[in-house]
């Protein structure tokens, strides 16, 4: 075989590689953003990245409903270009990806279902029971009195969680005190890598405003000497201060 024809079958089968990489195919069904980065560090958002792949040339953009729009779906080589936006696929597995788009930002989506599920399993081994709307008890002005870990025990809600959503409930609430500052983390179930996904920035008025993979207000309902309650997205959260 002649160098040249070596040289094109090589550059054929390395193309045919990458190809491989992303298929359109592979994609079919339901994807959700659940972390956002540039340059390594988490960025928050709130324009939350969805779409459903149909077909190979044909999606969803956003949440899958009656009137989302369908939009074009075009695979060449590793980018991605859906209707008007263009993204490049960093890394892809059955349930996870990576996607490149402009500025150096990168987008993490997670496959999900977006069919009616019945009720499920919280995670935290606790069945879904509506709980009564809680009262407003003891909330301090300041917030010195929150210091501890907080572990959650139990939560209510007026409606069961979506699945996909899971990622958003809290686990764990972690506030240290230092002669400078006063630092309070937020744990979800997702976060098993001792990062937390929420951070609160300040509290006012019995709330505590936060900032990570989103921006979230927590409300707080109650807190005495072993007990933290809060509430949020109609999900009331019972903690209890673990001892060090």
């Amino acid at each position: 075989m002649k160098k040249s024809a070596v040289l094109i079958f090589l550059l054929f089968i390395s193309l045919f590689a990458e190809a491989q990489i992303v298929n359109t195919k592979n994609l079919k069904g339901a994807w959700r953003e659940v972390a956002r980065t540039r340059s390594g560090q988490k960025i928050s958002f709130r324009d939350t990245l969805f779409f459903e792949v149909l077909s190979s040339n044909l999606c969803i953009w956003g949440k899958s409903s009656p009137t989302a729009p369908r939009v074009r779906l075009k695979q060449i080589g590793t980018t991605l270009i859906i209707g008007p936006s263009e993204f490049d696929i960093i890394e892809q597995n059955e349930s996870w990806m990576k996607l490149s788009g402009e500025d150096g930002v990168e987008f993490e989506m997670q496959r999900y279902s977006n069919k009616k599920q019945p009720p499920v399993r919280n995670t935290n081994n606790l069945k879904y029971k509506p709980g009564p709307i809680v009262k407003m008890g003891a909330v301090p002005a300041k917030i010195e009195p929150f210091v501890g870990i907080w572990k959650c025990y139990k939560r209510t809600s007026a409606k069961p969680m979506q699945p996909e959503l899971k990622y958003r409930l809290v686990r764990l609430v972690e506030i240290e005190e230092t002669p400078e500052t006063i630092t309070a983390k937020i744990y979800g179930f997702d976060d098993l890598d001792g990062h937390p996904s929420w951070v609160v920035q300040n509290y006012e008025n019995g709330i505590l405003y936060t900032s990570g993979k989103d921006e979230r207000a927590f409300k707080v309902v109650n807190c005495v000497a072993n007990e933290l309650i809060i509430e949020n997205e109609g999900i009331v959260y019972y903690m209890n201060k673990l001892q060090k």
